[in-house]
């Protein structure tokens, strides 16, 4: 060899080490730098003509493991969904509290059994009956309490979704414009250049708020999708859109849309992205507000509906002594139009201070008539309004009774009161309610909503809603795929079965409806996970302030509505001695001056004592399936299905961060810096530059001894 030859193959390794220890020394000054992935250094024989001529860097490249780097995306979407997941329910749990705690629900179910208990003891005492408002009061204060913290909680996630959204959209228009400077240093031949770490970078952020996978490009780019493959980042980016905020307790859909990178234009049609997403902090917040914290909301509804109705029933049935001067019923959305719908009997008694009868009115629902004081019957006529100018003219100069807005009204003069006894042999009933039950009268639980969502309405009857009005129906799939949106207009003349039918045009199979014999509406999903909500509805009966949604609870967010506002009967809160305690006391044979209800009679606390221990019926709602339990099983049952989800979560949180740091540090074994290996590694490059330059020094030794001789 030649020694121009020695000497440039010298020259080469020289410029290779150099370059070595330039890769080396940025290793180094990396070793704590997130996302940072270690260059390597390949080496590669130079050679001319087939001769060698020394040594070249052939590529310096990132050191990575594409599995690995797939399995950390994968593993850091499912790890921040259940972390989000987590969190949500370390606040809902603070909230509820342990079960045997004071404000928690079973404790308050109990204290009213226990204040009940007292009552029986002594039913007109002002502590006792007092003591039983506070246990009524601070039952329905904690039910009402805990619906708003789950919808704020449904609220905070929804914002926090906002947010996320926002974030998405950066990343993704920044891993469009990275995956352009990654074309281009691709393109130049620099494989190393910083600009593939910022994409990383920006991806792995991107898997931690949505579930995505990637695929590389042979021009250097990236494509990111979905799990599912809907693209995000190609030739072109998404963008998402969602401003957050409910329409009736219903939350819309994140919308995906593809846009042109030159104009900012859209591109396509928008589709949603919530049904292709199944990790990532998005999916994770999305599953609680509408999932896990929807179910929890219309649980705890179903539970204060049904203990209205057990309460209700049972308070209904009862009187105060002396009994109330007024019962003011509900808003029942009725109007006066209606028919009465009523079968057998009841008797509306007036009553003096001392609880004896002044006056009685027996009605017969299934003869269509009414009498006084055992008198001769008079037919009214079958409407809401016919038999309340009958009742009003029964009570003659004892009393008045009044319908507007949808409330039945009944009022004693003379300082009297008014008691009501459903016959004991036929009943008062419509829709499976007594006639003082259905009215509201003496209800001890109220809510915006009703609780009796049998209406005893029938499919001819007029729906009493205005033309116009408009009732607009969302149903999601369990994975929150939009599966049908729908509205229902009324037109004038519209019959209760018209509107129902009008529903099942509109829902095109999706679900039906159907109205059951005692005026109540089912609903039947042709998929059994998906979810109905009314998003909004502008109809009302008459001048009622009822929508057709709120009268037949249409819509799964009726039942957390309910629990929303629950509370103590206004005129129970406002004079506790009108409670319920006593029973009224009336067959055909009373007369005038004998006593209907008794001082110190507590029949009427031990009836609502007993309705803490009895076995209720309960629809199905969120997560539970229609049941029979006590009022307390229930609300155990609650904490137990919270708790459970709770700690599902809490042990999906566990294995996923524990995958996530596996597939971490696997891949910090391939991709990040040893300082003992750069260290080693540098040690070898300066030997071998130091060895490069002596055979320089030689060689200019030999050419310096050639030109001397």
């Amino acid at each position: 060899m030649s020694l121009n030859g020695i000497m440039s193959s010298a020259l080469s390794a020289l410029q290779t080490n150099t370059e070595a220890l330039r890769v080396t020394s940025n290793n180094i000054a990396n070793l704590n730098t997130q996302g940072y992935a270690r260059r390597v250094v390949n080496e590669s024989t130079l050679s001319t003509g087939g001769q060698l001529g020394g040594v070249d860097i052939a590529t310096v490249e990132r050191a990575i493991d594409k599995y690995l780097g797939q399995e950390v995306l994968s593993s850091s979407g499912s790890s921040a969904r259940y972390d989000a997941q987590t969190s949500v329910y370390d606040q809902l749990n603070g909230m509820l509290g342990a079960p045997g705690d004071d404000t928690a629900l079973t404790s308050q179910l109990t204290d009213v059994s226990t204040a009940l208990g007292q009552a029986v003891l002594a039913p007109t005492d002002s502590a006792t009956q007092l003591g039983a408002l506070t246990a009524f009061q601070s039952l329905a204060t904690q039910i009402s309490s805990l619906s708003s913290s789950i919808a704020g909680l449904q609220s905070q996630a929804d914002q926090q979704i906002v947010g996320a959204t926002g974030s998405v959209n950066t990343l993704l228009k920044q891993i469009y414009d990275l995956n352009s400077q990654a074309q281009q240093a691709t393109i130049s031949g620099d494989t190393s250049s910083a600009v593939f770490d910022q994409r990383d970078q920006a991806v792995q952020s991107l898997a931690q708020l949505v579930g995505i996978r990637t695929q590389d490009r042979p021009d250097g780019s990236v494509s990111v999708m979905t799990t599912d493959g809907v693209s995000l980042v190609g030739s072109t980016y998404a963008q998402l859109s969602y401003s957050g905020g409910a329409a009736s307790g219903s939350y819309g859909s994140i919308m995906l849309q593809d846009t042109n990178p030159q104009t900012g234009q859209p591109i396509g049609t928008a589709q949603a992205l919530d049904p292709h997403l199944d990790s990532g902090q998005i999916k994770g917040l999305i599953d609680m507000r509408d999932g896990d914290l929807a179910n929890a909301a219309e649980e705890l509804g179903n539970l204060a509906r049904t203990t209205a109705l057990a309460y209700n029933t049972q308070s209904n049935a009862n009187t105060a002594f002396p009994p109330p001067s007024t019962l003011n019923g509900r808003d029942t959305g009725l109007l006066p139009t209606d028919a009465l719908n009523f079968t057998g009997k009841t008797t509306i008694a007036v009553t003096d201070a001392n609880g004896n009868l002044v006056s009685r009115v027996d009605v017969d629902f299934d003869a269509g008539t009414i009498s006084v004081d055992g008198g001769a019957a008079s037919s009214f006529a079958d409407t809401v309004g016919g038999f309340t100018g009958a009742l009003s003219g029964a009570l003659g100069g004892n009393g008045t009774a009044s319908f507007a807005n949808g409330a039945l009204s009944i009022s004693a003069s003379g300082g009297n009161g008014i008691a009501v006894k459903d016959d004991a042999t036929t009943p008062a009933d419509r829709g499976g309610s007594g006639f003082s039950q259905f009215f509201g009268l003496n209800d001890l639980f109220r809510s915006a909503t009703p609780s009796i969502l049998s209406t005893g309405l029938s499919a001819g009857d007029d729906s009493g809603l205005a033309a116009g009005g408009k009732i607009d129906l969302l149903f999601k799939g369990a994975n929150g795929a939009v599966i049908k949106q729908a509205s229902v207009t009324i037109t004038a003349g519209m019959s209760i079965g018209d509107v129902v039918g009008a529903l099942n045009s509109a829902m095109g199979g999706t679900a039906s409806f159907t109205l059951n014999s005692d005026g109540s509406l089912s609903e039947t999903p042709a998929n059994p996970g998906a979810s109905l909500a009314v998003t909004s509805d502008s109809t009302e009966r008459g001048t009622t302030g009822m929508s057709f949604s709120e009268l037949f609870g249409l819509g799964d967010q009726q039942a957390a509505t309910f629990a929303s506002s629950f509370s103590v009967n206004p005129a129970l809160t406002a004079a506790p001695q009108t409670l319920p305690f006593a029973q009224a006391n009336i067959a055909s044979t009373t007369a005038a001056g004998d006593p209907v209800v008794g001082h110190g009679d507590s029949s009427g606390a031990l009836a609502l004592q007993n309705v803490g221990t009895t076995r209720q019926n309960f629809a199905a709602a969120g997560g539970f399936a229609a049941r029979s339990a006590t009022l307390g099983d229930y609300a155990a049952s609650f904490y137990q299905d919270v708790a459970l989800n709770s700690q599902t979560a809490t042990s999906n949180q566990t294995a996923q961060d524990d995958r996530l740091q596996e597939a971490q540090s696997r891949q910090s074994s391939v991709s990040g810096v040893s300082l003992d290996e750069e260290l080693t590694n540098m040690q070898t490059y300066q030997q071998a530059y130091s060895a490069s330059a002596r055979v320089l020094t030689v060689v200019q030794q030999l050419y310096t001894t050639l030109l001397q001789m």
